[in-house]
């Protein structure tokens, strides 16, 4: 009876883990608060994002693939700056979205078509997503009324943006460094151990 016991623990685990590393990893549903008017959403973009800027997208580089991929996976945008709002930012910038909207991702832009975009962090990751003010340049009339006149970016510079592949290795780590799939496995297996160890205890008694 304990064997059994056991090896159904046992397979139970390893199915479980199969299944942490075939499929994506679950993420929550993005949720934007009702859009402000464009002044209102103007005026937030300079107060909170650390960059505002209008370029024309000259790469989309999708993430690597690998065996645990998530919604929230970082797509990388190039972008050929025009003008600039605020931030310090070169003639060539790069701009990170998560891969789906259900991570709040942007996923409009397209090579060759211009925007306008508004994202946070430093010049060599800067994120944006949809509840923030990127969209086409041609659908920002309005908001470019009320940044006003700009200014142009900065001479290309030895500054170097983020490989895509650090970027997604970083995304998809944990707190320690180490892959959430195989955290998920160690627990697991540990856990078939102990469990192991207590049915030959009671076994033996």
């Amino acid at each position: 009876m304990y064997r059994k016991s056991f090896f159904f623990v046992l397979c139970c685990a390893i199915l479980w883990s199969a299944g942490i590393i075939a499929k994506p990893t679950a993420v929550y549903a993005c949720s934007c608060a009702m859009s402000p008017s464009p002044e209102n959403q103007v005026k937030e973009a300079l107060r909170r994002d650390t960059s505002i800027f209008a370029g024309k997208v000259t790469e989309v580089i999708q993430p690597p693939e690998k065996k645990v991929m998530s919604s929230a996976d970082l797509v990388q945008v190039n972008f050929e700056v025009s003008t600039v709002w605020k931030g310090e930012l070169g003639k060539q910038t790069t701009v990170y979205t998560a891969m789906s909207s259900a991570s709040c991702g942007y996923e409009g832009f397209e090579v060759g078509q211009a925007y306008i975009v508004t994202a946070i962090g430093k010049p060599v990751k800067l994120e944006t997503n949809i509840c923030d003010l990127t969209k086409p340049l041609a659908s920002a009339k309005e908001e470019i009324k009320l940044l006003g006149d700009g200014y142009g970016p900065q001479p290309l510079s030895s500054k170097k943006t983020m490989p895509t592949e650090q970027v997604q290795a970083t995304g998809a780590q944990g707190a320690g460094g180490m892959p959430l799939g195989i955290i998920a496995i160690v627990f697991f297996i540990m856990t078939v151990i102990v469990t192991a160890i207590q049915l030959r205890r009671r076994r033996l008694k």
